[in-house]
């Protein structure tokens, strides 16, 4: 009997629109970069 291959579909997370200030203090400095410029540009919010 053959096995029929069933692919998992799973809901992917949305993406990261608030951020805590704690949160960016585990960040990379590349990615903190990045989040930093989305603030500047108001596309992410920070959270206090």
């Amino acid at each position: 009997m053959a096995k029929t291959s069933k692919k998992d579909v799973r809901l992917g997370l949305p993406p990261k629109s608030y951020w805590h200030l704690y949160s960016l203090q585990n960040l990379a400095s590349d990615k903190l970069a990045r989040v930093v410029n989305k603030v500047l540009k108001n596309e992410y919010r920070l959270v206090k």
